[in-house]
């Protein structure tokens, strides 16, 4: 395992769902509403650090002197793609 990790908490207090994306791997993981989860970054060499970015819909974190990392919500660690919404439309054959 790695000597050293670094913890963030993300908490969604909007009325609707909330995309979180790790950067720079671009994984994405949806929270619906007052959900929360947890980014663990892992370094080999020094402890990781955050950079957090707020868009309409949307919290970017970027994980830096990081090797590799997880999202975890209570326990139980989340896949990419956690409960991704379909984009408006998609799915429509436009007529």
């Amino acid at each position: 395992m790695y000597p050293y990790n670094s913890k963030l908490g993300v908490r969604n207090s909007r009325k609707a769902p909330q995309v979180v994306a790790v950067e720079p791997w671009g994984n994405d993981y949806t929270l619906l509403p007052d959900e929360e989860l947890e980014v663990i970054a892992f370094g080999d060499s020094a402890v990781p650090w955050f950079n957090v970015v707020e868009w309409d819909g949307a919290t970017q974190v970027y994980c830096y002197g990081t090797v590799d990392f997880k999202v975890v919500q209570g326990d139980r660690e989340l896949e990419c793609g956690h409960q991704r919404q379909a984009e408006p439309g998609a799915g429509s054959d436009g007529g």
